[in-house]
């Protein structure tokens, strides 16, 4: 049987839960620019440039999202040592 966090009285520490909704958001707006691209370049679209530019920024945002998570970690694996 799978455990979920409502098995515990107390979860145990997670770093990056406060970053899971943005994390949530961002690979959904990823999902959406590359739809976007993929429309433009089918040509079912216009503006191939714009929605590769949003692409780029969601990756960029999501990117920046996982060094934050690999920051968390790096400061929890410094301060037990």
């Amino acid at each position: 049987m799978a455990e979920t966090r409502a098995d515990y009285a107390e979860p145990m520490f997670d770093v990056a839960d406060s970053l899971q909704p943005a994390l949530a958001r961002a690979a959904q707006s990823l999902a959406r620019a590359q739809k976007t691209v993929a429309r433009a370049n089918a040509g079912a679209g216009s503006g191939a440039d714009g929605a590769m530019a949003a692409t780029a920024r969601a990756a960029l945002f999501q990117e920046a999202l996982m060094n934050a998570v690999h920051a968390r970690l790096n400061e929890l694996k410094a301060a037990s040592r």
